[in-house]
C-alpha cells in the first residue's frame, strides 16, 4: 500500500493546496467515490446509493409495541442524542445495532418491490466499489465489496425460495459492510486517527493547536452532514501534523 511522503516544511502549502483541489477527480467531491494518502494512510470511500437498508427500512414491519419495536426506537433515540452531542463514534455505532435489531426481528414481509430495490442499491455500490478497484488496490475495500456481493447474493437465493426473514437480514448485513465505506465512515476515523497523533504531544506546537482546531471543526462539519468539509479540515490537519513532525525529526 504506498504512503504519504514527509513534507518539509517548505512543502506545507502545496501540499495543503492539492489536498483541497476540488476538481481532483479522486476528491471526496467526485460523484461515487474517492482515495486519498493522508497520515501515512491510503484512505478510500464509496458513497452509498439511495436506496441502502436502514433501520427506519423495516420498523414498518415491527410488530407494534413489542419488544424488538420498542427496542429500535431506544436505540434510535440513543443514536440521535449521541449525534447531537457529538459523538459521532458512538451514534454510527448505535445506528448499526438499530438495523441489525430491526432487521433480526421483522415480523411482516415488506412489499417485494421495496426488497429489490434493496438489492438494486446494493448492486449499484457494487459497481461504484469495482470501479474504484479497477483504479487501483485497496485490500480493505475488496475485501468488502466481496462480503457485500456474497451477501446480496444469499439475500437474492432467500428471495427466490420466499424466505423473506432471511432475505432482510442478508440486505442489512451486507448495507452494513458496505457503509463501513462510506465518506462519513471513512472521515470519522480520518479525524480519530488525527486526534491521536495529537493527543500524544503533551506541549503542542502552535500549528498542532491549528491542527486541533481544524480537526474539532471536522467533526461539527460531519456532524452536519457536510462530509466534503469535514475531510478537507482533517486532511489539511494531517499536513500540519506531518510538517511538524518532519521539523522535529530535522532539529529545525
Amino acid at each position: 500500500m504506498p504512503v504519504l511522503r514527509r513534507f518539509p516544511v517548505r512543502s506545507l502549502a502545496c501540499a495543503c493546496a492539492c489536498a483541497l483541489l476540488p476538481a481532483c477527480a479522486d476528491a471526496p467531491t467526485g460523484p461515487d467515490s474517492f482515495v486519498q494518502e493522508a497520515g501515512g494512510s491510503v484512505w478510500v470511500a464509496v458513497a452509498v446509493p439511495e436506496g441502502m437498508p436502514d433501520a427506519r427500512s423495516w420498523i414498518p414491519y415491527l410488530p407494534p409495541e413489542s419488544p424488538v419495536f420498542l427496542r429500535v426506537r431506544r436505540i434510535q433515540e440513543e443514536a440521535h442524542q449521541a449525534r447531537r452531542a457529538g459523538e459521532l463514534e458512538r451514534a454510527a455505532a448505535l445506528d448499526a445495532a438499530a438495523l441489525r435489531e430491526a432487521a433480526y426481528g421483522i415480523g411482516a414481509n415488506p412489499p417485494a418491490v421495496k426488497l429489490l430495490n434493496a438489492v438494486a442499491a446494493l448492486d449499484r455500490w457494487s459497481e461504484r466499489a469495482g470501479e474504484r478497484l479497477e483504479a487501483g488496490r485497496f485490500p480493505e475495500l475488496e475485501g468488502a465489496a466481496a462480503r457485500v456481493q456474497a451477501l446480496r447474493n444469499e439475500a437474492r437465493a432467500a428471495l427466490v425460495r420466499g424466505d423473506t426473514p432471511t432475505a432482510v437480514a442478508r440486505l442489512s448485513d451486507a448495507a452494513q459492510a458496505a457503509r463501513e465505506f462510506a465518506p462519513a465512515t471513512v472521515g470519522l476515523r480520518l479525524v480519530a486517527s488525527a486526534e491521536q497523533r495529537i493527543d500524544a504531544e503533551a506541549h503542542p506546537s502552535p500549528d498542532l493547536k491549528r491542527a486541533r482546531m481544524l480537526l474539532r471543526t471536522a467533526r461539527e462539519a460531519m456532524a452536519t452532514g457536510d462530509e466534503t468539509r469535514a475531510m478537507k479540515r482533517a486532511w489539511y490537519a494531517l499536513q500540519l501534523i506531518e510538517a511538524e513532525e518532519a521539523r522535529v525529526a530535522g532539529g529545525e
